[in-house]
């Protein structure tokens, strides 16, 4: 499937509305979430059905479950669930599916719209990001540099097989 996400950060004018597709791992798809807001390296997370989905730290996996594809999660059109950065003050996302398709028509991955950039500092908060967004003088969100950043890094995980080896690498010690 390809999915169509409008990604908002709660409390604030800031969202996204992103296509990805499902055949990329949970962490890829929340490395893309993030470039769409162009965090900086943080360690994300999904809420769904009131389970905590660990999503790796930048792209960076350390368990299986952030390598099942987003697809495995099962999302159909109009569901509604969370997608938290932790590390950047834990700024809490709401991701609504706004389409599951299994052929979108536009680029995969893209940011097709959206509202609003982050200020330039690094404990962003709710209201400094509001604030930010107020300003006369607020830069506008650029579509294109936005996309390019997603299409960079990929529709899917390039390099699998070697993350999965890694993850799944379990240290062998023998004490004698």
């Amino acid at each position: 499937m390809q999915y169509l996400l409008k990604v908002s950060i709660e409390n604030t004018p800031l969202w996204r509305l992103v296509a990805i597709d499902g055949k990329a791992d949970i962490s890829h798809v929340a490395k893309l979430i993030g470039l769409a807001f162009d965090y900086k390296k943080s360690q994300y997370c999904f809420n769904i059905d009131s389970r905590k989905i660990s999503a790796g730290v930048d792209g960076q996996t350390s368990s299986l479950e952030e390598l099942k594809t987003f697809d495995s999660l099962s999302l159909n059109a109009g569901d509604v669930f969370g997608f938290v950065n932790e590390t950047q003050g834990s700024l809490n996302h709401k991701v609504e599916v706004m389409k599951a398709e299994d052929k979108l028509y536009c680029l995969i991955p893209s940011c097709l719209v959206g509202a609003g950039i982050l200020p330039p500092e690094d404990n962003l908060t709710t209201d400094a990001i509001s604030a930010y967004y107020d300003k006369d003088d607020c830069p506008s969100l650029n579509l294109k540099e936005v996309t390019n950043r997603l299409r960079e890094y990929g529709s899917v995980r390039k390099d699998l097989e070697a993350t999965m080896s890694q993850v799944s690498a379990i240290p062998f010690d023998i004490k004698g």
